[in-house]
């Protein structure tokens, strides 16, 4: 026969005053930890995904980058649900936040060729500047699309 008192749920049970409360700094900490944590798992997460793209190319022998395909890959992981986007969130917002810098290279080639530029520069300019500004547009629009969908 059971005793009153006594349930499966005993051991998970704590009375509040034994319970221990976590101060402002504990949480700050812990937030700290997380980010440690989560941060290095992103990145290993996001490279082992595209190196896993890499190999499916050279598998099948794609023309597909592979790295288009890790991400492709990644996409569908997200849409299964095999993966939480926050586990990446961390580590891609800190990749673009250093994305533009790795792009400079590319730029220093392109400046460095003024016999080039001084041929193609009537053409590739305002072909440019045309491409640019219709992407603004696209994605502006596509911004606002989705937007204006997800308040519903």
């Amino acid at each position: 026969m059971k005793r009153p008192f006594e349930t499966s749920f005993r051991s998970t049970l704590q009375l509040p005053s034994l319970q221990k409360t976590k101060t402002p700094t504990d949480l700050v900490s812990d937030a700290r930890l997380r980010r440690w944590i989560e941060l290095p798992c992103g990145f290993l997460l996001l490279v082992l995904i595209l190196r896993t793209g890499d190999q499916v190319k050279s598998w099948l022998h794609l023309p597909i980058p592979g790295s288009v395909l890790g991400l492709f890959i990644l996409l569908i992981c997200f849409r299964l649900q095999l993966l939480s986007p926050r586990l990446v969130e961390e580590a891609s917002n800190r990749l673009l936040f250093i994305l533009p810098a790795l792009f400079i290279p590319i730029y220093v080639a392109g400046i460095g060729q003024g016999q080039f530029w001084s041929q193609v520069a009537g053409i590739l300019l305002p072909a440019l500047l045309v491409a640019t500004a219709s992407l603004w547009i696209f994605v502006g629009h596509l911004s606002q699309r989705f937007l204006s969908g997800s308040d519903e």
